[in-house]
């Protein structure tokens, strides 16, 4: 397979000239370290919508990559950083935008295979959509939807945001493709909510990574739909937007956490099916209901790092079903996920704010969680999936939601104090990961 050198050489003379004449705009007039990040950014997007003329094959591509990664490791680890890098590095904030930057892409080049459309929506989006939502968030938001620990965000950035992919998806299918018109329209406005959203919540420079591929994801499975699902979709989430509006009246939630919330909801339904919303549903519901929250627990406010999470396996989970196409024998476990969220949730709960001992907190929790979330999720298995595990399968998932509440009773043994928070939240995503990836490979492998 031929590399294609020159169009190395072409991609990395360009960038580092773009870095060269920002820094000399910057020295004859002060730029803000935003405005010098984001023109890099914009030149980065556009170079990239070339790849697709100048490369041919993946391997020179993953070559560029790693030379732009290590390239960039050390001009943040070096004194250049103050130099030639300060359009990159003069940001206060820590990120790690730059190389999700060329994750992303390196990605967007492999998944599309080819696809001029698949590819370049993409990456328009991620160019142009966020630079303008950053620039306009940072000039003319008058209130942040963040709260401690969150990064900021605003009303304004992210309508700007949301206007840009709207455009940067509906000018190409009408233009470059034979999708229907009122399809073009509904895959546009679906597109444009659901990556202005997942814009909001991101973090760290994640979003370079997160808005592409979510923008592929969406653009490689709807434009494919018929009217009538790409209608059900529109109306799906116009609903779990209205549902989520009406929660942000629980004031223990953060706005981004139910923007979170929101886009979860939305993505369980698309990949897995309407009756997947139950889990997460139930466990949003009852989190902090049965028994009432206190007083005490009012000041635990819910953000979107606990949201995340509870809902990052779940999640993964229905992605996973939908590409091996697995949703009835992985239901188990996708249920499993949910209802070791909760158990150890309401163990927290009930030892630490209703004072429980440890072995009422223990059987309290399980119970809430077998009640609410596991069993009744095996009775929609059957309804919806026409059957459900065998006996030895799902005794083997209650066996396992008990052992993965008992974890958490001997870990928290010694605590005294302990906040509903994401201070716990690392324990409790590697139990529920150990105790979801046994039931996933029984299931997998069919050992019962």
């Amino acid at each position: 397979m031929k590399i294609n050198w020159l169009s190395i050489l072409f991609v990395g003379t360009v960038l580092f000239l773009a870095l060269l004449v920002i820094n000399l705009i910057d020295k004859n007039k002060k730029m803000n370290s935003e405005l010098k990040r984001k023109m890099f950014h914009v030149t980065m997007g556009l170079t990239t919508l070339l790849f697709p003329y100048i490369f041919d094959n993946i391997i020179s591509l993953g070559i560029l990559a790693v030379i732009a990664v290590l390239v960039l490791f050390v001009i943040k680890h070096t004194n250049l950083k103050k130099g030639i890098g300060d359009a990159l590095y003069g940001v206060k904030r820590e990120s790690l935008g730059e190389v999700f930057f060329c994750i992303s892409v390196f990605l967007i080049f492999y998944l599309s295979k080819g696809d001029k459309i698949l590819y370049s929506i993409p990456i328009i989006i991620l160019t142009f959509a966020d630079s303008a939502a950053a620039l306009i968030g940072k000039k003319y938001a008058k209130e942040s939807l963040a709260s401690v620990n969150e990064d900021a965000k605003s009303i304004e950035g992210s309508f700007t945001f949301f206007i840009v992919a709207f455009m940067a998806t509906l000018v190409p299918l009408l233009l470059f493709t034979t999708v229907g018109r009122e399809e073009t329209l509904i895959i546009s406005v679906i597109i444009g909510a659901n990556v202005s959203l997942v814009e909001m919540i991101s973090h760290s420079g994640n979003d370079n990574l997160l808005i592409p591929l979510t923008t592929f994801a969406f653009l490689s499975t709807h434009m494919n739909m018929s009217i009538v699902s790409l209608r059900q979709n529109l109306i799906i989430l116009v609903v779990i937007f209205l549902l989520v509006t009406i929660a942000n009246k629980i004031k223990v939630w953060s706005k981004l956490a139910l923007v979170e919330t929101f886009v979860i909801g939305y993505l369980t339904i698309i990949l897995y099916g309407v009756y997947a919303v139950f889990p997460p549903l139930m466990l949003f519901l009852t989190a902090l209901r049965f028994p009432k929250i206190r007083e005490n627990e009012k000041s635990n406010l819910y953000d979107i790092n606990m949201i995340g999470i509870n809902a990052v396996i779940g999640t993964a989970i229905c992605g996973i079903v939908a590409l091996l196409d697995i949703r009835s024998d992985f239901f188990i476990v996708y249920l499993l996920a949910y209802s070791l969220h909760l158990a150890i949730n309401s163990f927290i709960r009930f030892k630490y704010y209703f004072y429980m001992s440890q072995s009422s907190s223990l059987i309290f929790a399980f119970a809430k969680a077998l009640g609410f979330i596991f069993l009744p999720g095996l009775i929609l298995q059957k309804i919806f999936l026409g059957g459900v595990p065998s006996i030895s399968a799902c005794l083997v998932g209650i066996a396992l939601l008990l052992l993965g509440t008992l974890i958490i009773l001997i870990e928290k043994m010694n605590v005294e104090k302990e906040e509903f928070s994401v201070k716990n939240g690392y324990l409790q995503l590697r139990i529920v990961l150990l105790m979801v990836s046994m039931l996933g490979v029984i299931q997998y492998f069919k050992v019962f």
